[in-house]
Parts: C-alpha cells; sequence; structure tokens
C-alpha cells in the first residue's frame, strides 16, 4: 500500500521487494492536486506577509515555508519526499542560511540510526524471522486485532521510557508490519485500513507516550531536569519525575488505545481467522529455528543489548575507567554496525553446505526506503531554522504576553502553542526556547515555575498529527500502512486529550508530588 494513497494493502504477501517497492512508493496517484499545490505557496507568502515586524525577516520567511510544506504535507499535493526538499531550494533562496547548512540536516545521525534499523528490518524479513515473531506476539497478547494494538502498544511504552524514541520505533514497526502481513496470509480479507492504521499509530502514538514516564525516555525531559536545576535551583529526582510521568503516560497510553481501536479506526474485525488454533498451527509449521534467523537474531539482539545496556554499564565508576570508549557508543553507531554485520555475515554455516552468500546483498539497499529518510531530513532542516531565525522564541514571546489572563486560559494556551509548535519543529529545540519564558510567565502570575516548566515538558512531548513531528511517527508513517490523513485524524483527538490531561495533572497531580498548591 502506498503511504500517501487510501488504497487497500495488497491481499497476499509477495516477494521482500514487492513488499519493501511498495512501502517506499510516495506518488500521489493519477489525479493531481492542483489545489493543494497553490494553496500551499500562496498560503505561506500570505502568512509571511500579515505577521508583525515584532519577528524578523528571517522568522517570518521560516514561519511562511513551514506553512507551505505543512499544506502539501497533510493535503499530499507533491510527493511527501519531494516537499521534504523544499527547505534545500527556499531556505538559500531568501538568504536564512548557506545550502551546505540548510543540507546538513539530512544527513543528521538520527537518519543513518533509522537507515540501520530499515535494514536490520530487511534482514529479518529475507530469514523469514519476521514470521516466527509476528507468530509469537499474537500468541502471547491474543486474537483479537484490539488485543494486538494494545500488546503492542504496552510493549512499545514500556521499551521507550528507557530507549530511545527512533530505536524503539525500528524495533517495534517491523514486528507489527510481520503481524499484519501474517494475517494477510491467513485471510486476505483480514486486515483492512483500519487496523492496519491502528496498528502502525499505535506503535508509533506507544513510543511516544511511553518515552514520557521517565527523565531518560525523550531528550525533552532530560533538559527540563537541567534548566529546573540551573536556574530555579530546583534538583527533579528520577524516581519523583516517574511519579508523575508514570500516571500520566499510563492514562493517556489507555485513552489512546480506546481512541484508535473504538473510536476513529474501528475495524469489523473481533477475531484473526481461525484463532490460537491456526496460530499454534503456523508455529509448528515454522519447525525450528533455521541459520539465518538464529543469526538474525543475534545482531538484533546485541544490537538491542548496546542500546538499552551499555549506557548504564558505561557509567559504572570502574567501566569508565577501564573501557571508556564505551560511553562514546552512539545509537546511530550500533545501528549502521548491526546493517554492516548483515551485509557480511554468512546466512548459513559452512557445515549446511549452502555457500557463503551474506544475510543480506547489496541488491538489497535499493529496498530501503529513501523516501522515508528525505521525509526526516526535511523535517530537522525546517526544525533547524525554526531556532536559527528565532520564530521559535518569537511565538513563546507572544504566550509570555498573555500574562493578565487567568491562569488556566494561559496553561492551556501554552500548551496548546507547544503541542502545535513540536508538530513541525524539534521537541528540544521548543523546550529550550520555551523553559525561559514559561519561567517568567509564572513568576509573573504568581505560580510554581517547576509546575509551568513541566506543563510545557509534557506539551512538547506529545505530538501525533505529522510524519515529522516524532521520529516514531515517521517510521510508522514508512512502513506504508498509514497515510498522513489518517494520521491527522487520530493525532487531533489525541492532541485535544493531552491538552486536557495536561491541565488536569498541573491542577491534580503535580500539586500532589511537589506539595506546592496553585
Amino acid at each position: 500500500m502506498s503511504p500517501t494513497s487510501s488504497s487497500k494493502p495488497p491481499a497476499t504477501s509477495g516477494s521482500l521487494a514487492e513488499e519493501a517497492d511498495k512501502a517506499d512508493t510516495f506518488d500521489i496517484g493519477p489525479k493531481r492536486n492542483v489545489a493543494g499545490l497553490l494553496a500551499g505557496p500562496i498560503a505561506g507568502l500570505l502568512l509571511a506577509l500579515v505577521l508583525p515586524d515584532s519577528l524578523a525577516f528571517e522568522g517570518r520567511a521560516v514561519a511562511g515555508c513551514a506553512l507551505w510544506m505543512a499544506i502539501w504535507w497533510m493535503t499530499e499535493a507533491a510527493p511527501i519526499p519531494v516537499t521534504s526538499l523544499l527547505p534545500l531550494v527556499l531556505f538559500p533562496l531568501f538568504g536564512l542560511d548557506t545550502l551546505r547548512n540548510v543540507a546538513a540536516p539530512y544527513a543528521d545521525p538520527v537518519v543513518f540510526l533509522v537507515m540501520g534499523g530499515v535494514i536490520l528490518a530487511l534482514a529479518t524479513q529475507r530469514s523469514n524471522l519476521h514470521h516466527r515473531v509476528a507468530l509469537l506476539t499474537i500468541r502471547a497478547v491474543g486474537t483479537r486485532p484490539s488485543q494486538i494494538v494494545l500488546g503492542m502498544m504496552l510493549a512499545s511504552a514500556f521499551v521507550s521510557a528507557w530507549v530511545s524514541n527512533t530505536a524503539t520505533a525500528v524495533i517495534m514497526v517491523p514486528i507489527g508490519v510481520s503481524i499484519l502481513r501474517l494475517v494477510r496470509d491467513i485471510d486476505r480479507h483480514a486486515v483492512d485500513d483500519k487496523f492496519a492504521a491502528a496498528m502502525m499509530l499505535g506503535i508509533a502514538y506507544g513510543v511516544t507516550i511511553g518515552s514520557m514516564a521517565t527523565l531518560i525516555g525523550q531528550p525533552p525531559t532530560a533538559l527540563m531536569k537541567a534548566y529546573l536545576g540551573s536556574e530555579q535551583s530546583f534538583d527533579m529526582q528520577f524516581g519523583q519525575w516517574m511519579l508523575v510521568g508514570v500516571p500520566f503516560a499510563a492514562v493517556m497510553l489507555m485513552i489512546t488505545w480506546f481512541v484508535l481501536t473504538k473510536i476513529v479506526f474501528r475495524t469489523a474485525l473481533k477475531e484473526i481467522p481461525g484463532g490460537s488454533g491456526l496460530i499454534h498451527s503456523e508455529l509448528a509449521r515454522q519447525g525450528r529455528i533455521t541459520t539465518p534467523e538464529r543469526r538474525v537474531s543475534a545482531i538484533f539482539l546485541l544490537a538491542i543489548f548496546f542500546w538499552v545496556a551499555v549506557p548504564y554499564i558505561a557509567d559504572l565508576p570502574l567501566v569508565a575507567q577501564t573501557l571508556p570508549f564505551l560511553s562514546t557508543i552512539s545509537d546511530p553507531q550500533v545501528a549502521m554496525a548491526a546493517a554492516i554485520a548483515c551485509f557480511l555475515l554468512p546466512a548459513h554455516a559452512r557445515s549446511e553446505g549452502r555457500g557463503s552468500a551474506p544475510l543480506l546483498g547489496w541488491s538489497s539497499a535499493k529496498d530501503i526506503p529513501w523516501g522515508l529518510l528525505l521525509l526526516f531530513g526535511g523535517g530537522l532542516s525546517l526544525s533547524a531554522m525554526f531556532t536559527e531565525a528565532g520564530l521559535s522564541a518569537w511565538i513563546g514571546q507572544q504566550v509570555g504576553a498573555l500574562q493578565g489572563l487567568p491562569l488556566v486560559v494561559i496553561v492551556m494556551i501554552a500548551a496548546a502553542v507547544g503541542l502545535g509548535l513540536t508538530e513541525l519543529t524539534s521537541n528540544t529545540a521548543t523546550a529550550a526556547a520555551f523553559f525561559p519564558i514559561m519561567g517568567a510567565v509564572a513568576a509573573g502570575i504568581g505560580i510554581n515555575p517547576v509546575l509551568m516548566t513541566i506543563v510545557m515538558t509534557l506539551a512538547v512531548c506529545s505530538a501525533y498529527m505529522l510524519p515529522v513531528a516524532t521520529p516514531s511517527n515517521a517510521v510508522a508513517f514508512g512502513s506504508g500502512e498509514v497515510s498522513i490523513r489518517q494520521m491527522v485524524r487520530a493525532g487531533i483527538w489525541l492532541n485535544a486529550v493531552s491538552l486536557v490531561l495536561i491541565v488536569l495533572a498541573l491542577y491534580t497531580l503535580l500539586p500532589l508530588v511537589f506539595g506546592v498548591s496553585i
């Protein structure tokens, strides 16, 4: 299925190359969306003209370009990767920065993290390990579609609380795709667009929500701790934040599951055809794990070990002294090392007499979703320009000008601005721009700055509407199982829910945990 079309996914699984080709097809179809094509630049130009002079030209130009790209992304008037290339043309054209600097985010480390994860997923599919994992997952969580979605959401949320969002998405999305393919193999009519969208978005949103549970789940939470310590003389403890993050994430996760499976993407499918008996028979037919499966599993588990355990091991005093290089190992490095191993490690042992062909040949590189990587680059380039042009800071200042309004109104406006801005920009950059401003606003209206900072942290960590909003959204979108329109439909609901929960947390959970009154 094309990520940009409303056509149903293929009824049966084809070859790996065919499936990958479908996942990376960003064609817009035979009909041209002329209205969307014109609306993008026209709306962008009008926005740049109507914004006040208090915002520098650079900021107005970036705002116009951002609206242009957002319209094209949401209307799919142009192929998604093509829209993602606009910063390379527009930003140097308006004198915002050099082409070299604008192009740098297209080679951001996160792009290579995703690329390595995709290559590892291809090796998983080539070895047929994905089929076995999908069967075991369904057997564990149940055969009802809502149970499968909930199981994948819970697993994604738990992992993302301790591992980077992108790495978690790279691990979980291929499993979700494998489950969908398995169900289609069993019954080609069993998977509709709604179930597929609920599955992929459930994983993406589970990653985002779960990362709020701990201080290490997302960069903004770590930045919040640093800001509160340096500027507010408040030492946020790991366990103290979990008293806020875990309940918030748990409630948000269950509401998200309900919205996805019972409201927005309610599917007519009640049970996987054949039920648990068929799953057990499929597992029996799989037989014993093969050599390619074992070797891909070893690479996968080793990558997970370096993603999850090594950062903690590297912080141990003895390890830090004897093996200091461990602290320099990053998630993208691990992903690329795993990818290289897939091209070098033989698929079979010599004793099997089946040659020394590697797990993946270089011809598999054509199956990498290059369009998805361009999407990442375009989003990161736009995000960087928001900060460099001063647009993020200016938007924050406009919120600060609302100090005379009632507290609940100020909180809702601030959170709404944070929610909206983080859909198009880096949540870390948004947090960095807003924390000082929210601290000043809090002091002006007589509220504890710690509480206002936490409100903004929760807001910028909540982004559900666009693929460029979070790495997990982009990876899920790159699966080819969900369209931007579907993501926007679900994201609007969840942004509204997040806004309400943030305000409720301010008046209930935060005063209870931190012992202060509003």
